[in-house]
């Protein structure tokens, strides 16, 4: 897993399918499958093979139209070390609402913002019982906002440790208005194979 990958696949894989010609799109998806088998979503996830495939089955100017479908989703600045992340993408936004909005998740979210723990240890920390904790870390696990940061030593088992992809998150209400932004360190982003086109501009 790689970055913040996994948390914009969804969407970014809407994106593009939204604004591929339907020709392009049938033989990119089919060579997709068939050489990697892999989704377009997946695909998010080791996006140099989505562009290679791309690029082969059109003549697009194919960092142009990958910037363009991240603008869609992402608002990017960078800021030092650390990158400000606005999020455009209406489901994308509800989805980080929606887990905030529900109290276990909103407390083991916190418990990683700035730390690296193991399971135990982010249980401990947000004071979650054990079954409904697990069940709602993998959750977080599968939409994108916790990555796998590493490996530690316990009862002579390697066991994960996780990391939140955000360093803080902001939730700004306004009259007809949500904005949801974060701060992501420079090595988290970096490490997104999808944001690449977007890094080349920003740098």
């Amino acid at each position: 897993m790689t970055g913040i990958d996994r948390m914009v696949a969804t969407s970014l894989s809407s994106e593009i399918k939204k604004n591929l010609d339907a020709e392009i799109l049938k033989k990119v998806e089919r060579e997709l499958f068939l050489q990697h088998g892999m989704s377009i979503k997946l695909s998010i996830e080791h996006f140099e093979k989505f562009s290679s495939v791309l690029r082969k089955n059109s003549n697009i100017d194919v960092n142009k139209f990958e910037k363009e479908c991240i603008e869609k989703i992402l608002k990017i600045k960078k800021n030092g070390e650390k990158y400000l992340v606005t999020i455009i993408d209406l489901d994308l936004k509800n989805l980080i609402l929606e887990l905030f909005g529900e109290i276990e998740s909103r407390k083991i979210i916190s418990s990683l913002l700035e730390n690296e723990y193991i399971i135990p240890q982010i249980l401990k920390e947000s004071k979650i019982p054990k079954t409904s904790g697990y069940r709602k870390i993998e959750n977080l696990i599968l939409n994108g906002l916790f990555i796998e940061s590493g490996k530690v030593l316990s009862e002579s088992k390697k066991i994960s440790k996780l990391q939140c992809i955000f360093e803080k998150i902001k939730i700004d209400i306004k009259k007809g208005k949500i904005t949801v932004s974060g701060i992501i360190d420079k090595k988290m982003f970096e490490k997104s194979t999808s944001m690449k086109s977007t890094l080349e501009v920003l740098e």
